[in-house]
């Protein structure tokens, strides 16, 4: 060891022996007991001590930039991320597994319930869909195309009308060639129609949707969903495949990466930092802690648990005695440990 070739026979013995000591304390039979001992002594600290006080808003607001808008990714991420999502969903317990085994029925009701209670939002959001110019311009497609289907069809309105249907020899799929311009000026009248009328008739529809989609209708309609679909697999390998999910994964981090660069993710990171500290700079650790399920029982138990396992692999390795030794090696070859030394012998 470096540190060690340094020191002189007094620290080199003095050193060897806190290395053996440290890890004992690591790996002893005392070990759990006295990393539930540290456990306590923090969470004692942290009774007592507000998160401003440990660090501030603007280094969390810097690393969160760092972490959320700086930090580069790496080139195979999204493979990385479409061949977990792959095996995901092809995992057998998929197969397996119903929606009811994940979903109870209760559940279920509950998220009815709330859909029937929030009756204003409901309103808003049918009126905001039916006013979208995309809904608009489907809406006048499927119109079109299913009254002019109606009109050129084989027993359609033109065909029906007497006179018309004499002059028809054979399907009426020929009609354009014996009628020339025939269905050109359909279509513009059809369309001209539509458009003009659209808005009433959505407005028309946005009306009877609301009043329509009252209690009964809803738990009547949700109880037919949830009979439909509660034995149904979890599995969607039908539905998409790999090379189709991995096209979706690398569309979704193109556009994540290209939101990092705006200005306004950066505005809203910053916000919700301030905002969070805001609410929470003056409250304790443990409160903090409290938030995301962290308690001192939790800190202990997992110092059980968890714990030792880790530390008896990084031992096995010999990683532990590496760090044991690199941590204290520089102070027993220090100029500070010979003045030590020195004053004590004195």
């Amino acid at each position: 060891m470096t540190q060690s070739q340094k020191m002189n026979s007094t620290a080199e013995a003095i050193f060897e022996a806190h290395v053996a000591f440290e890890l004992e304390q690591w790996r002893g039979d005392g070990a759990v007991k006295r990393l539930q001992d540290e456990v306590d002594a923090f969470w004692q600290w942290a009774e007592q001590t507000p998160l401003e006080t440990v660090v501030s808003v603007d280094t969390v607001r810097g690393a969160a930039e760092r972490l959320a808008l700086d930090m580069s990714l790496p080139d195979d991420l999204a493979e990385v991320i479409g061949g977990i999502a792959n095996d995901l969903i092809c995992h057998d317990v998929n197969k397996k597994t119903r929606v009811q085994d994940v979903i109870d029925e209760s559940l279920f009701d509950d998220g009815v319930s709330l859909f029937v209670e929030l009756e204003a939002l409901r309103a808003r959001l049918i009126t905001r869909l039916l006013d979208s110019p995309v809904y608009t311009a489907l809406a006048s497609d499927v119109l079109y195309q299913g009254i002019k289907d109606y009109i050129f069809s084989d027993t359609g309105a033109i065909k029906s009308i007497p006179g018309v249907s004499s002059l028809l020899k054979g399907s009426s799929s020929a009609l354009s060639k014996r009628m020339p311009g025939l269905e050109a000026q359909v279509e513009k009248r059809v369309r001209a129609y539509i458009e003009n009328n659209t808005a009433k008739t959505l407005a028309r529809s946005q009306e009877l949707l609301i009043e329509s989609l009252d209690e009964e209708r809803i738990r009547a309609i949700a109880t037919e969903i949830w009979a439909e679909i509660h034995d149904k697999k979890l599995s969607i390998e039908d539905v998409v495949d790999n090379d189709e999910l991995q096209k979706l994964v690398d569309y979704g981090l193109r556009i994540w990466q290209e939101l990092r660069e705006t200005q306004y993710v950066g505005e809203l990171v910053d916000a919700a930092v301030v905002s969070y500290f805001e609410r929470n700079g003056s409250r304790k650790l443990t409160e903090v802690l409290g938030d995301v399920g962290v308690s001192r029982d939790l800190l202990r138990q997992e110092a059980e648990t968890l714990a030792p396992p880790v530390i008896e692999g990084l031992a096995e390795s010999g990683l532990l005695e590496d760090l044991v030794r690199r941590r204290l090696g520089a102070f027993y070859a220090s100029d500070a440990f010979e003045k030590a030394l020195g004053s004590a012998d004195k």
